[in-house]
């Protein structure tokens, strides 16, 4: 039998042994948690980097809201996932402050999340490379703009039989850069966005035809000169991407992994709106709104 003396210092050498491990402990935890925080400034400060990039691309006119909406949607992924890395950091800072809770909550709670930032950091390089892709793409991003006098002629939307070999040969440079700066990226799964935003002057309608198609489209016996040029800028929208579509499957066999590679086509009718803010002096009828815009970025899935 353990005499009551021998028995009281083993258990307090138990406890100060035990209070030295969980001191070690807490000592490790506030380390990593530097660590962590200091790589996930790092992170942050790269992603408002990308994001102030895309701002100004917009503000150029490089990129169209449409292409920013894409990029925010993809970056936001990762800013949920530094949220989402800053509570769990939040709680171990909350249980190094307390001995007790730390000693009692280290294997259900310090140990898997200490675990889990380790996992988000492994990934960090995978994150920089998409990030690099984001950037590179805003890089080269710019507009392509059609002049529909030299396809459509005034008041049309479809490209005449005539014209489709030129028209063609005019949009594919479209589809050529995208190809060259998607196949930079072939190790990643990615989707082409092409944006193609259809402009129509401020001209009225004479009956006819084409006024007739334009009523029908929108489903009004008395439409106004606003309605039926949307539908007429939208029916251009629709007739570019019909002919880049054609483009793409001739160029197809030029994407080395197609299973990881996606496109599509954003067709969207401006209507009487104003197509570029750099250029000031638009008139009622007006060539120069009489265009199609065509924007497009790669980005990864």
């Amino acid at each position: 039998m353990i005499p009551q003396f021998f028995l009281f210092i083993l258990l307090a050498t138990g406890i100060i042994l035990s209070s030295c491990g969980t001191q070690r402990k807490i000592e490790d935890t506030r380390k990593a948690i530097a660590v962590f925080k200091e790589e996930q400034k790092s992170e942050t400060a790269r992603i408002s980097s990308v994001k102030d990039f895309s701002v100004v691309k917009l503000d150029e006119g490089k990129i169209d809201k449409n292409i920013k909406h894409l990029i925010d949607t993809r970056i936001n992924r990762y800013t949920n996932k530094i949220d989402s890395s800053k509570k769990v950091l939040s709680t171990l800072e909350s249980l190094i402050e307390d001995k007790k809770k730390f000693r009692k909550g280290y294997k259900e709670i310090v140990l898997p999340a200490l675990d889990s930032l380790k996992k988000d950091t492994s990934t960090a390089g995978e994150r920089l490379k998409i990030y690099m892709m984001i950037e590179d793409g805003l890089n080269v991003a710019s507009y392509h703009l059609f002049d529909l006098a030299a396809f459509f002629g005034s008041g049309k939307y479809i490209i005449p039989e005539d014209k489709v070999d030129f028209a063609q040969a005019s949009f594919a440079p479209i589809i050529d850069s995208l190809i060259l700066f998607s196949n930079k990226y072939n190790d990643k799964s990615r989707t082409a966005s092409l944006l193609i935003l259809g402009f129509a002057d401020g001209a009225g309608f004479s009956e006819g035809p084409l006024y007739d198609t334009l009523k029908i489209m929108t489903g009004k016996e008395s439409a106004t000169k606003e309605e039926l040029n949307q539908k007429l800028s939208e029916l251009r929208a629709r007739e570019l991407i019909k002919h880049l579509e054609q483009i793409y499957i001739q160029k197809q066999q030029h994407f080395p992994m197609t299973k990881d590679f996606r496109i599509e086509y954003i067709g969207q009718g401006k209507g009487e709106e104003y197509p570029l803010p750099t250029i000031k002096d638009y008139m009622v009828e007006d060539d120069r709104r009489r265009i199609v815009l065509c924007y497009w970025i790669v980005l990864p899935d």
